[in-house]
């Protein structure tokens, strides 16, 4: 396997923005999620290599569509930065294949004419609530609903701030009550719903906290690594995206009943991984078994008792998980080539590393 990811299998299924809810499915379905972009074509430099790229991010989803997997792949936000670039992202994440896009507060002072962009986008821009400030009509699509696998999963655009060069022309309906009044309307035609929220972390905690109704939520506004937060009592799952798209945030979700809640597993998948791990370094490849080796050392022979407990609750909470979500994330690293088709644009339009 070239990548984590490539071990996911899933159906493959058709973008549709219809109505109708379908007889309850079962199976799997998976996230691809980036955001704060800022305009970054190519790989941005770390440590001790490079991260990042249109290109390798490309490759990456094709090499993961062979297996047979159609992911949910979205944007959450803050993906323009400069106005003469803006054209050749659109033309990048057309043939990346992307299912919808949030539209930001720097994706609208960074462009002269999104609505030109929307149009050349083989995709949706999404904005629930950016309006005309002259009319008071949306300027963007308010959601999509994409299907895979049999699930009809409803993607609301939102964002918290304005740029002050937005102002003049635009204005911002309150994105709590806004994304409230969507969730109802979207919950009879959909099976799950996810918020793409361009704004701060705090911004988000404390619209989380009123979109109780929603499932998945992709924030653009904070930066760092990606990562999720610990899942609420109720409520969606934060999870942060990132920057400057070097990695892919992903989240796996299996599906066995769908009137069940979800269940995050990934801390205890993490979890029974490094119980495992410690249960190997005690053994230390023996031919006996562990509880042989300790056997007259009282303190030793406690400690893996108590961790072989520890094993068995974790895998028991694991089992008994009847809907499950799995974060992880996927950094695009120098061991992923290129993609043909990404480059001959990048080189079409001469953009290069600034």
């Amino acid at each position: 396997m070239k990548y984590r990811i490539l071990w996911f299998l899933f159906l493959s299924g058709t973008i549709f923005f219809t109505c109708g809810k379908p007889s309850p499915p079962t199976g799997e379905f998976l996230f691809i999620t980036t955001g704060n972009v800022q305009g970054a074509f190519f790989p941005i430099k770390a440590r001790l290599d490079s991260l990042g790229g249109l290109a390798r991010r490309a490759t990456f989803l094709k090499d993961l569509r062979t297996t047979g997997a159609e992911p949910i792949l979205l944007d959450a936000g803050n993906l323009f930065i400069a106005q003469n670039k803006s054209v050749e992202l659109i033309k990048c994440y057309n043939e990346i294949g992307y299912d919808a896009l949030n539209i930001g507060a720097e994706d609208l002072g960074n462009t002269t004419n999104i609505k030109n962009l929307e149009q050349l986008a083989e995709f949706p821009f999404l904005s629930a609530n950016i309006v005309y400030k002259q009319s008071g009509e949306t300027v963007f699509r308010p959601f999509a609903t994409i299907e895979r696998g049999g699930f009809k999963v409803a993607v609301i655009g939102l964002t918290k701030n304005l740029l002050d060069n937005n102002s003049d022309e635009y204005e911002l309906k309150d994105p709590i009550q806004t994304g409230k009044n969507l969730l109802d309307k979207v919950a009879s035609y959909s099976d799950y719903q996810v918020i793409l929220f361009n704004g701060s972390f705090d911004d988000a905690v404390i619209a989380r906290n009123e979109l109780l109704e929603a499932d998945f939520m992709f924030i653009s506004g904070h930066r760092g690594t990606p990562r999720k937060t610990r899942p609420p009592e109720e409520g969606p799952t934060l999870y942060k995206v990132g920057e400057l798209g070097r990695a892919l945030v992903t989240i796996k979700t299996h599906v066995a009943h769908i009137d069940s809640s979800l269940k995050d597993i990934s801390m205890l998948i993490e979890r029974e991984k490094f119980i495992k791990e410690t249960l190997h370094l005690l053994h230390r490849g023996a031919a006996v078994d562990i509880e042989e080796m300790y056997a007259g050392n009282y303190i030793m022979t406690q400690r893996i008792n108590r961790i072989k407990t520890e094993l068995q609750l974790v895998q028991t909470e694991l089992a008994s998980a009847t809907n499950t979500v799995e974060f992880d994330y996927i950094l695009l690293s120098s061991n992923i080539a290129n993609d043909e088709d990404i480059k001959r644009i990048i080189n079409e339009y001469g953009i290069t590393v600034n």
